[in-house]
């Protein structure tokens, strides 16, 4: 099995620090490292990584290299597209500031993915062993992506981490899969997906060129959802925890989350009511992306870069 680690980065020290953290878990594992700047400012040189910046994803993807949006978080997706390419068959992105707290998270990760597979029907309300009156012949279904949470740092919006200054997170052992019919944020901090997903897993047009930023990953994920509760397949979370270490600037957050909050009301509801007919990821993504709402000019140059992405495939 091969897996791609993708990890999007505009800090070299931060980097530094990361590849410190990381480097005796990373094994044989293939790091792909999305540099947020017009060409590479640094130099990583251990052999199993490979690194890209603004101007090989101009020269690989020419015309339709718009679609990867430039200073923000979102230009994660070229890292989804080159591990494809490479023939990984899991990828796992994590951000620069975030740090592996246990030995085994690659396992745990693919614990979920490939082992324990849920039940249709059922849900145990604990992490013990089966519990008492816990059907012995379930059906299983298949898990697709697992999103690890985080220690230390939470992963808040803006307002709340003004409400909450210094809150912090305990890492804990429960992993539980997000019933049919629901949606639940999604964050890429750490985030493990099958080969399969990564045609419909695209993060949006965000940042300064674009009114929205820091809703990339949470729309990517309703979009992502909403076809895995079409195809029969699920998204789990849970462990493994991560130590994310660093929390982001407030005033900063709020200003850029504050125009997609409006949209994040409404947004989820409209892609419910969509009906799906395809039959794979990539078909349904497309098949999302024609259906999708054109409230403004935005919403049809993300759906016309949705469709981009998927053929990239």
């Amino acid at each position: 099995m091969k897996i791609s680690v993708v990890v999007p980065t505009i800090r070299e020290q931060c980097f530094y620090t990361w590849v410190e953290k990381w480097k005796t878990l990373l094994n044989n594992y293939e790091v792909i490292v999305i540099e947020d700047n017009p060409h590479k400012t640094f130099n990583v040189n251990l052999s199993v990584f490979k690194h890209f910046s603004w101007k090989e994803i101009d020269t690989e993807l020419g015309d339709d290299s718009w679609i990867i949006p430039r200073r923000t978080s979102a230009i994660r997706s070229f890292g989804f597209y080159k591990a494809y390419q490479g023939g990984a068959d899991v990828v796992i992105t994590l951000d620069d500031d975030c740090y592996p707290i246990s030995n085994d998270f690659f396992k745990i990760h693919l614990k979920y993915l490939f082992e324990d597979g849920y039940s249709s029907r059922w849900i145990q309300h604990s992490q013990s062993p089966r519990v008492r009156g816990f059907p012995l012949t379930t059906e299983k279904v298949e898990v697709v992506a697992n999103m690890g949470l985080w220690a230390n740092v939470p992963d808040f919006d803006g307002e709340t981490q003004k409400q909450l200054p210094g809150y912090r997170i305990k890492a804990q052992q429960f992993n539980f899969p997000i019933p049919f019919d629901y949606f639940a944020p999604i964050s890429s901090m750490n985030l493990a997906v099958k080969r399969k997903v990564v045609p419909a897993f695209y993060f949006l047009l965000m940042g300064p060129s674009y009114p929205y930023d820091r809703f990339d990953d949470i729309w990517a994920g309703i979009f992502l959802k909403k076809i895995c509760d079409h195809l029969g397949v699920y998204i789990s979370g849970g462990e493994p925890f991560i130590w994310h270490n660093r929390e982001s600037n407030v005033e900063d957050n709020i200003r850029k989350e504050t125009p997609g909050k409006i949209v994040n009301e409404y947004l989820w509801e409209d892609i419910d009511k969509i009906k799906l007919k395809g039959k794979n990821f990539k078909d349904c993504y497309k098949e999302l992306a024609d259906k999708l709402t054109p409230y403004d000019e935005y919403w049809r140059k993300q759906s016309e870069a949705m469709k981009i992405w998927a053929d990239l495939f």
